[in-house]
């Protein structure tokens, strides 16, 4: 079988080989055996709602009345559900040297379930990139967490980890555990459940009535505010002393 991996490129005005990548995988299961009577796994939370949340990000860095020093890539990495297959062959072939890349900044799996109070990192405490998200957190009024389930090692799972074996200081950031309206237990509730009755099943499906954006919208906001930061810059974030990936670049 062959696949594609799908990238769009806003190039830098003055360093155009710097960039940073914003990524978030395109596939999924396609057509399987039927479950309550539905054979199409449209993975809509995963990972539609991350490839929205990348484009809203794009739209906003090509609004921008000044075009920035770096690069911005957008890319939508194919078999991420088959082993990370298109990240690590993005990684291989990269459109930039990937020692010029600045960050990655990647998403999979954002519940639409409305605004949080927090911003949680998975694998917090990996790279200065967390101080960056905290500062631009605070301007939303929410605070950084570690992941509480670590031990399911997402890190290690999703499209950013070929950037960080790589070398590349790469954040996987979202609200996840304390809703604004109904709080953390009600939070950890609605995440049990869509593991539990949608995750990787056909019933994965666009829910209009029930969704709602807007913690997704803030979680966009907040990876545009960082990842500005990082273009219109010189700045080459670094990572902590005590991170595996840091002898690396």
């Amino acid at each position: 079988n062959k696949s594609k991996n799908v990238a769009g490129i806003l190039r830098g005005s003055v360093r155009p080989e710097e960039n940073v990548v914003y990524t978030a995988h395109w596939d999924h299961f396609g057509i399987g055996e039927k479950e309550n009577g539905d054979s199409i796994y449209n993975g809509a939370v995963d990972n539609g709602t991350s490839m929205a949340w990348v484009l809203s990000i794009g739209k906003a860095f090509s609004a921008l009345n000044k075009r920035p020093a770096r690069s911005v890539i957008l890319l939508f990495p194919t078999a991420e559900e088959d082993g990370l297959i298109g990240s690590y062959f993005y990684n291989e072939n990269p459109v930039f040297p990937i020692d010029k890349t600045v960050a990655c900044f990647n998403n999979d799996l954002l519940l639409p379930i409305g605004r949080m109070k927090d911003v949680m990192i998975t694998g917090y405490g990996q790279s200065e990139l967390d101080d960056y998200v905290k500062s631009a957190a605070a301007e939303q009024d929410r605070y950084v967490t570690g992941d509480p389930n670590s031990h399911t090692g997402m890190y290690f799972r999703s499209d950013h980890f070929p950037f960080a074996k790589k070398g590349v200081p790469a954040l996987y950031a979202r609200g996840n555990t304390d809703s604004r309206e109904f709080g953390k237990e009600w939070a950890a509730e609605q995440e049990k459940d869509y593991l539990r009755n949608r995750y990787h099943k056909p019933a994965d499906n666009f829910e209009p009535d029930k969704w709602n954006f807007e913690g997704i919208a803030e979680d966009a906001e907040l990876a545009f505010t960082v990842g500005c930061k990082l273009v219109m810059s010189d700045i080459f974030p670094e990572w902590k002393q005590r991170s595996e990936f840091k002898g690396i670049r």
